[in-house]
């Protein structure tokens, strides 16, 4: 096959299992089938992902809620990465077609095939981190608006804001929307190297996390937060999240940065990785999952929550 059959090839493949994922009811239907399949009760977290285990130390609660509500895109980026990462293994070269292959499917991968795909993407110079410069969004009304990264030069504003404009939509700041807004910051303040997402299993979960950054010697964790008083709530979410990282994909360093905007001050730590604490939060995160019910956390923390609704310690 040629360079440009390879290429439509792999087109192909990558639009056939995109259009899979984005297929809610199909993605939940095969969720509860690996469920069935690990003898896990439906209703029963199942996959989860880092970020959300380490934010136990923002609110326990939360941190279980959040996980909850977001089982099915984790799920659906582990089908993902086993899928793809075994089509470019050369371990198979087309969709697999039916529920149980899909599920199946990556079965066979090793942590050493996941280093060898780093690896890959190393010697590429790969940025896997995506750098933009604006985002159509919806704000709290249903309302399309334009988001510009705030680090782009006058020139390039310009140009987005003449865009919105013969659009028809509002110019919203980046302050509307946070996750966005730490997209943008890491886009230009972030330091760059390769990463990976990949699955690990812990006790009856599947734990799955991308790093922002890997290198042979460490992992490596951004954060963004407005001024020093919420950074020093953010620091204990981003060591820990770096401790979970650093446990599974086996780097006995962490280099975490936390980028202050109030004072455009970027905060460094680099640090053994603590498997104990990686342990000791996943028991803990386990323990709620079960029903135990934690101390709540600062009462200033739910007032800005998005789980509100059913949790037992809310104190709005």
């Amino acid at each position: 096959m040629g360079r440009s059959g390879y290429k439509k090839h792999v087109e192909h493949f990558e639009a056939k299992l995109n259009k899979l994922l984005i297929d809610e009811e199909k993605l939940k239907g095969l969720l509860l089938l690996e469920k069935e399949r690990r003898c896990i009760d439906r209703k029963s977290l199942l996959f989860l992902g880092m970020a959300n285990v380490a934010g136990y130390y923002w609110c326990a609660i939360r941190s279980v809620l959040k996980s909850r509500a977001n089982e099915l895109l984790f799920f659906g980026s582990y089908l993902y990465d086993r899928i793809r990462y075994s089509y470019q293994l050369g371990l198979i070269d087309s969709v697999p077609e039916t529920d149980v292959t899909l599920l199946e499917t990556g079965n066979n991968l090793t942590f050493n095939d996941i280093e060898k795909l780093l690896r890959e993407r190393v010697s590429q110079a790969e940025k896997v981190s995506v750098e933009f410069d604006a985002s159509v969004e919806l704000d709290e009304h249903g309302k399309r608006v334009m988001v510009i990264n705030p680090s782009l030069p006058l020139e390039q504003k310009t140009w987005y804001e003449a865009e919105a404009k013969r659009s028809g939509i509002r110019i919203a700041s980046a302050e509307e929307f946070p996750k966005l807004r730490g997209e943008f910051l890491e886009s230009t303040k972030a330091e760059q190297y390769p990463t990976i997402r990949w699955n690990f299993p812990w006790r009856k979960y599947l734990v799955g996390g991308a790093p922002d950054g890997i290198t042979d010697r460490f992992v490596y964790e951004f954060k963004t937060t407005r001024n020093r008083f919420l950074a020093s709530f953010e620091k204990p979410v981003a060591l820990m999240q770096a401790d979970l990282y650093g446990c599974f994909f086996r780097r006995k360093n962490k280099r975490v940065q936390i980028y202050i905007m109030k004072e455009d001050n970027i905060e460094t730590y680099e640090e053994k990785t603590d498997a104990s604490k990686a342990e000791t939060v996943l028991t803990n995160f386990a323990k709620v999952d079960a029903g135990w019910i934690p101390p709540p956390p600062k009462p200033w923390k739910c007032k800005h929550c998005d789980f509100t609704e059913g949790c037992p310690i809310n104190q709005t």
